[in-house]
């Protein structure tokens, strides 16, 4: 018996859709286990002025992380596709001590999310199924930030994990000072366009004063370029996707450390593949995002 083939719309639709189609707990590939070593912190290239910065343990901060995603898919044929994807979550933030000097336990908690799918509010289920998930991560002082572990699997707590990153952008050895530059690269595991896979990150940071009116603090320009690759499987056929693009971010820290806003944008290519049936589908990819300090305690 021959098995049908499947159009390019019906399989990669699908994929870039499954966002939607699981309330309780992703169905593709998991991804590949983190590594176990803490990422070493990054040094300056040129030298900083003023007290250093660095990250201390935060009782509780409440955060809204705002994120908007277009996807434009080219098919065979010259078919085209549009999605777009938003995403409001609120969570709290939690450092604390660990035991280990310079180094402490980040607690994050997903407190509420809001989803839409091409102006369409997400599953209901979905959304109270990632609502309340938990994670943990070793931090250390200077922004070397462990694998982020939730303790539940749902589609938008995955689709989350790779995200929580924008809190805490990793800073030189030993603090990061006004005048101060460096490049960070760092790989991770992440779930992006509903694919499990892994990324490779570098990016290259400027720190200046914080010149908002009142604000003692520091600026952190950031510009960079990333590469990801993932699978998965969708209607008993894998997928594989690669994708690169380019960064681009500003960070506003106070002198304690505590992330007070953040926004940046990203553009990037990516290519979805199935390989037992031959087809092979671009994407254009652009986004933005901004994250907000609501509450400190």
């Amino acid at each position: 018996m021959t098995r049908p083939r499947l159009g390019p719309g019906a399989v990669l639709a699908a994929a870039l859709l499954a966002g939607c189609a699981s309330s309780t707990a992703s169905t593709s590939a998991p991804a590949p286990a983190p590594r176990p070593n803490q990422p070493d912190a990054p040094a300056p290239t040129t030298p900083g002025r003023g007290p250093a910065v660095t990250y201390h343990p935060v009782r509780d901060a409440g955060y809204r992380l705002e994120r908007h995603d277009s996807l434009s898919l080219q098919y065979p044929g010259g078919a085209s596709q549009e999605q777009a994807r938003d995403r409001i979550a609120f969570l709290r933030v939690m450092v604390s001590e660990s035991g280990t000097s310079g180094q402490y336990r980040l607690t994050v908690v997903l407190d509420s999310l809001q989803a839409l799918e091409n102006g369409q509010p997400a599953d209901p289920d979905s959304l109270a199924a990632a609502r309340g998930t938990r994670w943990t991560a070793t931090l250390d002082a200077t922004g070397g930030l462990g694998a982020l572990t939730p303790d539940r699997k749902s589609t938008f707590a995955d689709e989350l994990t790779g995200r929580l990153r924008l809190l805490f952008p990793a800073l030189p050895a030993d603090g990061v000072r006004e005048g101060m530059a460096w490049t960070d690269t760092t790989e991770y595991t992440l779930t992006a366009d509903a694919f499990p896979g892994s990324e490779r990150a570098v990016t290259t940071y400027r720190a200046s004063a914080d010149e908002a009116p009142g604000a003692k603090g520091i600026t952190l320009q950031s510009a960079g370029s990333y590469n990801r690759t993932g699978t998965q499987r969708q209607a008993d056929q894998e997928l594989q996707m690669t994708a690169s693009g380019t960064r681009r971010g500003v960070h506003r820290l106070g002198l304690d450390g505590v992330l007070v806003s953040a926004q940046g944008n990203d553009v990037g290519d990516m290519t979805i593949t199935v390989p037992t049936v031959g087809q092979t589908v671009p994407v254009k990819q652009s986004g933005s995002y901004s994250v907000t300090l609501t509450t400190r305690q």
